[in-house]
C-alpha cells in the first residue's frame, strides 16, 4: 500500500468505501426484507398457534357440550310432552274433563278448537290452539279450579274470563255464577 501513489490510494479507498456502501445498501434492502418476512411469518405462526389452542380447547369441551346438548334435548322433549298433540279438540276435551273431576264445576259448553300462530310472541316456533267454554260454578270453586288448572298445565292459559250471575238458576243454584273463558294451549310441533 505504501508503494501506491496518493491518487491510487484515494481511488482504492473510494472503491472500498463504495463497496461497503453498496454492501450495506444491499444488506439493508435484502436482509431487512427477509427480517420483515420473518416477522410476518412469526405473526402468522402466533395466530395459527392461538387458533390451534382454541380448537384444542373446543375439542376438550366437545363431550361437555354434547352432554349439555343431549340434556337440553331431553328437557325440551319432557316439556313438550305436556303440549297438545294430534286431534286438538279431543286432546283438550279429554284433558279438561280429566282435570275437572275433582271440582264442583259444570262445563256444558265447549266450542270447536281454533288453531294458529301464537299471537303473544312474533316468530314463536310453536302454534297455539284455543277453545272457548262456558259453564257455572260457585265463586270459590271456580277460583280454585282456575288456579289449580294453570299450575297443572304450564303450557295452557285461561284468558278472557267473564263472570255473570246465573241467568236461569234452579233450586239451590242461586249462589252459582255463570262463566265464559278461553283456554289457549301450545301445540307440540310435528
Amino acid at each position: 500500500m505504501s508503494k501506491l501513489s496518493k491518487e491510487k490510494k484515494q481511488h482504492l479507498l473510494l472503491v472500498i468505501v463504495g463497496t461497503l456502501a453498496i454492501l450495506a445498501a444491499c444488506g439493508y434492502i435484502f436482509i431487512k426484507g427477509g427480517y420483515d418476512k420473518l416477522s410476518l411469518l412469526e405473526q402468522k405462526k402466533a395466530a395459527a398457534r392461538e387458533k390451534l389452542d382454541q380448537m384444542q380447547t373446543a375439542t376438550k369441551r366437545a363431550k361437555e357440550i354434547e352432554k349439555i346438548f343431549t340434556d337440553s334435548q331431553q328437557s325440551l322433549a319432557e316439556k313438550e310432552a305436556g303440549m297438545a298433540t294430534g286431534d286438538l279438540y279431543s286432546w283438550m276435551f279429554t284433558s279438561l274433563r280429566r282435570f275437572q273431576r275433582g271440582y264442583k264445576i259444570e262445563i256444558p259448553q265447549i266450542s270447536p278448537v281454533v288453531s294458529g300462530d301464537v299471537v303473544l310472541f312474533p316468530k314463536f316456533p310453536y302454534k297455539q290452539a284455543t277453545v272457548s267454554l262456558g259453564g257455572s260454578a260457585h265463586y270459590h270453586e271456580l277460583g280454585r279450579f282456575i288456579a289449580d288448572f294453570e299450575n297443572a298445565f304450564p303450557y295452557m292459559r285461561i284468558s278472557n274470563l267473564t263472570l255473570d250471575l246465573n241467568a236461569s238458576p234452579t233450586s239451590g243454584d242461586y249462589e252459582k255464577l255463570a262463566f265464559k273463558m278461553e283456554i289457549t294451549s301450545l301445540i307440540k310441533p310435528g
